[in-house]
């Protein structure tokens, strides 16, 4: 059974059988995005989480490359803030992981629910059509 959270078309038609027919993809998803993304087009469930997924890893990219300038200018103006800026740099791996975890299990238990914070984005800039 299904647990459609969200509104979208697209969503609220994956039935039972597009989640048997897809989820060993919608699992590679979480480890390798590109291999679904390319493979299982055509495959409602497996594509629901390789958006999910894909919009986690941008998501991460962008946070960590802030982090990152963010550690370079503030080590500028002094050692100590930059070094506690570095610690706290260790918070977005934590969320990634966390949020990994959340999106594969939901794949692995078949249910299509959206991850927290970044999943309306995979939606929102139609990450995969």
């Amino acid at each position: 059974m299904t647990d459609n959270t969200s509104t979208r078309p697209a969503v609220a038609s994956i039935t039972q059988a597009d989640i048997d027919d897809g989820k060993t993809m919608a699992i590679l998803a979480y480890i390798m995005f590109l291999i679904p993304l390319f493979a299982a087009r055509d495959k409602k469930f497996a594509m629901y989480h390789t958006e999910q997924a894909i919009a986690l890893w941008i998501a991460f990219i962008a946070i960590y490359i802030v982090m990152f300038i963010l550690t370079i200018v503030v080590n500028q103006i002094s050692d100590a803030l930059g070094c506690v800026i570095s610690i706290i740099g260790i918070l977005p791996w934590v969320a990634y992981v966390v949020l990994w975890i959340m999106g594969l299990l939901n794949a692995i238990g078949g249910k299509v629910k959206e991850l927290p914070v970044v999943g309306a984005w995979g939606a929102k800039f139609n990450l995969v059509k």
